[in-house]
């Protein structure tokens, strides 16, 4: 390491999207470097532990507009989520997660953006907030990107997500129309900030809005994909950002090794940030689950964020718990049963475990789509329509494949060798002592 550095980094959205600037942060720190972590996680969590154990500062952003929403009207929010969850128009459910998630908290986003870029020498952002890409233009601090999925950058070699892959011959097409549906749900939101601010507008959300002109991680395991040669040398696959190693653990639900121990390894069911915070919704989704177990005649560990565990009735065969370490219980089962987010996804390739995802929204489609592509899942399967007989038939399929076994295991112990955390961290020194480039 060179000098050290006053680092900034922001991220916004679910656990998935904050767990991976977790780990860069506590990388940096070891490193060297002076970090602040600024987090607004829709669901109010708070991670103090890690700032607290790995040393840097942790500053908070909540969307008060949700916590509310969430613990005074628990109906209004299932009722939203049932709405987003059963459209399948991207627009139409890209628009409602903004308008519910995003723009109701933008404001403090740009104004904790605005003191990063005041009091860091970089700073480095989930994609996704155009906020800080505005701040660090204005005050002209340097500014790394991090993408936690590979298919939100034009190439003639890949297919956006979301579309059909039919060949080659229609990625361009593909990608012409991924930016039309993305300028207009998005340039009016980017543009009347960058206006206000006396910045010149944008003219294309994933050239300009999403990127830097200096460094943009794709933190994604270079075992599942390797840059295509068109994307420049600003765009850089450096792994999954996983936690350091040598964590403390955190203590097994009790019971839990006695059921994993005394059977046929257990199908894990996990919809992650999915599982919204309504007993009713949870009932719902767990009797699905239920249904299915019994269909398959398998073992299973439901994870479900609901304080009493006892008001979900499941058979012996079920074991349940509210949270759980996934490094270390997913490789002890047969089968992850998720929602497809990023950081479930490859939890589960790293264990060396297939999959069965049931998509739910935005990029959960496209990770369905990239599991079924290795090897190491069927195909996958939509919330909306979900029932206990789609899933139970293609949990059956998935267990009785020694095939996506073996493929999951060779992933999985590629994945092993591999230090995204490492490579991100020499990469972010390496790119502030480069110019930055004309922006495109």
């Amino acid at each position: 390491m060179g000098a050290q550095l006053k680092i900034g980094l922001q991220t916004w959205g679910s656990e998935g999207d904050v767990q991976p600037f977790i780990a860069l942060a506590a990388g940096l720190v070891q490193a060297g470097h002076v970090v602040t972590l600024v987090v607004t996680d829709n669901e109010g969590r708070d991670y103090s532990k890690y700032s607290d154990q790995f040393g840097f500062t942790l500053i908070n952003v909540f969307n008060t507009d949700v916590l509310n929403i969430e613990e005074e009207s628990p109906e209004v929010m299932e009722q939203l989520w049932q709405k987003m969850v059963g459209t399948r128009n991207l627009i139409t459910q890209t628009e409602m997660i903004l308008s519910f998630g995003f723009d109701p908290v933008m404001e403090k986003i740009f104004a904790a953006a605005k003191e990063l870029c005041a009091n860091n020498d970089l700073v480095v952002g989930h994609f996704f907030l155009y906020p800080l890409r505005a701040a660090a233009e204005k005050s002209a601090t340097p500014v790394v990107t991090i993408n936690l999925v590979h298919s939100l950058q034009p190439s003639v070699h890949l297919c956006p997500g979301g579309f059909p892959d039919l060949g080659r011959w229609s990625y361009p097409l593909a990608w012409k129309i991924v930016r039309v549906i993305l300028n207009r749900i998005f340039l009016p939101r980017v543009n009347a900030l960058r206006l206000r601010e006396n910045l010149l507008p944008n003219t294309d959300v994933i050239q300009q809005s999403w990127v830097s002109d200096r460094l943009n991680l794709i933190a994604v395991s270079p075992s599942l994909f390797q840059a295509p040669p068109d994307w420049n040398g600003t765009h850089s696959v450096c792994g999954f950002l996983n936690l350091p190693k040598g964590l403390p653990q955190a203590i097994s639900p009790a019971g839990l090794d006695e059921f994993i121990a005394v059977g046929a390894a257990p199908v894990y069911f996990c919809f992650g940030s999915m599982m919204i915070h309504n007993l009713n919704y949870l009932q719902q989704t767990v009797a699905i689950w239920n249904e299915a177990v019994k269909r398959v005649g398998c073992r299973a560990i439901f994870q479900l964020p609901w304080d009493d565990l006892s008001v979900f009735d499941c058979g012996k065969n079920v074991f349940k718990l509210q949270r759980s370490t996934h490094q270390t219980i997913f490789p002890r089962c047969a089968l992850i049963v998720h929602h497809g987010g990023s950081g479930t996804t490859q939890a589960s390739l790293r264990a060396g475990r297939p999959s069965v995802v049931v998509a739910h929204i935005a990029d959960q489609f496209f990770w369905g789509a990239e599991l079924q592509r290795l090897g190491v899942a069927g195909p996958k399967l939509i919330r909306k329509r979900l029932s206990a007989k789609r899933l139970a038939a293609c949990i059956t399929t998935s267990l009785a494949s020694p095939e996506m076994a073996a493929r999951a295991v060779a992933i999985g112990q590629a994945m092993a060798q591999e230090n995204g955390v490492d490579v991100a961290v020499k990469l972010l020194e390496a790119c502030v002592s480069l110019p930055s480039a004309t922006r495109d």
